[in-house]
């Protein structure tokens, strides 16, 4: 080669490395590559946007529309002048820099005020969305791309924090991957759609063993942040109730919570879930007792392990415990459903005095916990002064005729349990009726209700007969929870719905303690047996029903078990995958480590590894094995990668033989290892390489696999300037 044909390549060299420089900060892409990295990032943000604020839901619509019509525009124009419809063309600049800027302080300092609102998680959650929305306006560089996609990946699956079902956990799974599409696409722009689906899903094949080791040993650390305890957040029962109030929540098909008995489970009339006692009544609302803050307050919440009941709780433990686990959904409150009289070890949960379970914090995500209850317990043989004074405190304003009936009842009956059956025994026999569609109460007065209409829901009946209890002297209190529970057969286990909130009273008796009476059995006995009565649900169905009702739908049988067996995949994924805590993994890990050392789980063990290598083997026998002359081609493909990324470039022009008397002159010690695999990839594409006998074509392939390695560990050696 003469001198001027070599200082020609040198300066062929010089220019294509300066062309790659400042390409760095010219990234081109075509209209697909725009306009699929517009579609990614509004379907990454609407798995937020129930979680959004007002304000940046606008900015973000308004950034996007901005976005597709200037990117509308440009493709245009680009196609217009090239005739092609794949033409690259840089991002259009749309907005200033320093426009950018201040959009990027003014909106960090709103979002930092709205803190105190949001909370922490919804600040940081805003955050990475407003930094998503602006990224869109600066794709100047590849690295802009990379950051672009990562932030769409981070944003998305930021939405599992609040939706953990298994079908919404899918599509963000399914959304995450074709984020990484993109990068698929600028790298392989000639691949087909189908080669690159089929490239992304082996890539995601590979990491899904490193994924399920990670889930089941890697640490589970409790989120340093808490959503914010916010009004409109809260769905279900609340911590007070008026007259009306669970007749509404009874239209809801919304589910509360999933029930998995470890034995048989109990007959429906038993299922009464407690969630709250209520047992502060000023004549309209009933509220739960709201004590000073103080030792009182301390002494009311302690834990609810068995060990703390039979120590320090008035509760008589009978009879054996019924084991069971719930799995509540995000409410946004604190108290738990459970039957009585309730017990659990678990740290986060806690028990107040009245006997009800509640969680150390808010209720933001799907929680599984285990209970285990003594449905023979006497609660409180012994009420303390305190509490009976509580508990017999009324208002007299509200409702003078029914206080003095259960005067006169107090007069007629000496026994407590007599005055009860009396008061019973007229829900039944007069013409009381179970309604959710009761007449509407002047200030919620329970003598209009008692005397003259006589038609309500639950907690007309609960409220009115606890109140006549507290006037008749006897210690009594309201309590709000679920009754029931629909049974799927397909995962044996319980689903109950915020149709199914219910509210009954307990009264106190002397050494039978809280005894629960329910004077809804005695008015519709079939909502305590079997759940709705015939009639109750039909007028459920009507006031369910409206332009878009799905209630006759609802009421094909096919729709019904397609229903429950799409509830029985989503649950399970529930109990073993989101109810995988931190306190079951360290059970589970604690299991594995005794196993493991007492020797029974070592043939297990065993038999995990030979199933993986067998899958091992299976995935690479299935591959279609490359021929020779195509390992020599990707050898050298992967040679020309690993120089450039130590600069020294390979320009098109340039051909094999010239390259490798390129990398002789300016590279001499690595002339050495690479020119070998440039001699066979010569001799592949010049020489016909099938006339050599397989012994050969073997020996040539392992001769270059040991020089690339030589090379790359060269390579690597004069990075960290080692000779």
């Amino acid at each position: 080669m003469t001198k001027t044909t070599e200082q020609n390549l040198k300066q062929k060299y010089k220019n294509s490395t300066a062309k790659k420089v400042a390409g760095k900060s010219d990234l081109k892409l075509n209209s697909k590559m725009y306009f699929g990295l517009l579609i990614f990032q509004l379907l990454n943000l609407l798995t937020l946007v129930l979680q959004f604020n007002f304000i940046y839901l606008i900015f973000a619509i308004f950034a996007l529309a901005l976005q597709f019509m200037v990117h509308f525009k440009a493709f245009r124009q680009a196609a217009s002048n090239t005739n092609s419809a794949v033409t690259l063309y840089a991002s259009p600049k749309i907005l200033p820099s320093w426009i950018i800027l201040v959009l990027a302080l003014s909106g960090s300092v709103g979002i930092a005020l709205a803190g105190q609102t949001l909370g922490l998680l919804l600040s940081m959650i805003h955050l990475l969305c407003f930094a998503y929305s602006l990224k869109l306006f600066e794709i100047t560089s590849r690295k802009d791309l990379y950051q672009l996609v990562v932030l769409g990946i981070f944003v998305a699956t930021s939405s599992l924090i609040f939706i953990q079902s298994i079908y919404f956990s899918i599509a963000v799974i399914v959304l995450v991957l074709a984020n990484f599409w993109i990068l698929i696409h600028y790298f392989a722009p000639t691949m087909a759609l189908p080669v690159q689906t089929k490239l992304l899903a082996k890539l995601s094949l590979y990491s899904v063993p490193v994924a399920i080791v990670l889930f089941i040993v890697f640490p589970k650390l409790s989120p340093f942040w808490q959503v914010p305890n916010v009004e409109s957040a809260k769905v279900g029962l609340s911590d007070s109730v008026k007259i009306g109030d669970i007749a509404q929540l009874a239209l809801s098909d919304e589910l509360a919570f999933r029930v998995s008995f470890q034995n048989n489970n109990p007959e429906h009339a038993q299922l009464y879930w407690r969630a709250m006692v209520l047992d502060d009544f000023d004549g309209v609302t009933w509220r739960q007792d709201q004590q000073e803050e103080g030792q009182h307050n301390k002494q009311r919440y302690g834990s609810a392990s068995l060990s703390h009941t039979k120590d320090s709780v008035d509760v008589a433990i009978k009879g054996t415990g019924l084991a069971y686990q719930v799995i509540a959904e995000p409410s946004f409150q604190s108290w738990l459903f459970a039957l009585d009289f309730a017990t659990s070890e678990q740290g986060n949960i806690g028990q107040r005095d009245d006997y009800a379970l509640f969680y150390r914090g808010i209720i933001s995500q799907t929680l599984s916990y285990q209970v285990t209850s003594y449905p023979k317990a006497i609660l409180a043989p012994n009420l303390s002064a305190e509490s009976r004074a509580l508990n017999l405190a009324l208002s007299t304003d509200n409702n003078p005729k029914l206080l003095a009936k259960a005067q006169q009842l107090r007069k007629q009956y000496s026994e407590d349990k007599s005055l009860i059956n009396h008061v019973l025994a007229e829900f039944n026999q007069q013409d009381y009726f179970y309604t959710l569609q009761p007449p509407k109460l002047n200030n919620n007065s329970l003598d209009q209700f008692y005397f003259d209409t006589k038609a309500g829901f639950c907690e007309h009946y609960a409220s009115t007969f606890t109140y006549v209890m507290r006037a008749a002297g006897i210690p009594a209190r309201m309590v709000v929870g679920y009754l029931g529970g629909e049974l799927n057969p397909n995962g044996n286990y319980l689903s109950v719905y915020q149709r199914n909130a219910h509210a009954w009273s307990e009264v106190w008796l002397p050494e039978s303690g809280w005894q629960r009476v329910d004077p809804t059995a005695a008015v519709a006995p079939e909502r305590v047996e079997r759940g709705f009565s015939n009639n109750l649900r039909q007028e459920y169905n009507h006031l369910s029903s409206g332009l878009f009702s799905m209630q006759s739908l609802r009421a094909m049988q096919w729709y019904q078990q397609l229903k429950m067996q799409i509830d029985a995949i989503d649950y399970q994924w529930t109990r073993w995958v989101i109810g995988y805590t931190g306190q079951k993994q360290s059970r589970v890990m604690a299991q594995l480590i005794a196993s493991l050392k007492q020797g029974k789980a070592i043939g297990y063990f065993m038999l995990f590894l030979i199933a993986v290598a067998l899958l091992f083997y299976f995935v690479k026998s299935v591959q279609v094995k490359d021929k020779p002359k195509d390992r020599i081609k990707a050898l050298y493909l992967k040679a020309l990668a690993l120089l450039a990324q130590h600069n020294v470039v390979k320009i098109k022009s340039m051909t094999a033989q010239q390259f490798a008397h390129f990398v002789d002159t300016t590279h001499p010690d690595l002339a050495a290892n690479f020119s070998p695999i440039s001699k066979s990839f010569t001799e592949l594409a010049y020489q016909n390489f099938e006339e050599l006998s397989q012994q050969e074509r073997n020996k040539r392939l392992a001769e270059i696999q040991a020089s690339y390695r030589k090379l790359r560990w060269q390579l690597w050696l004069n990075k960290l300037s080692v000779k």
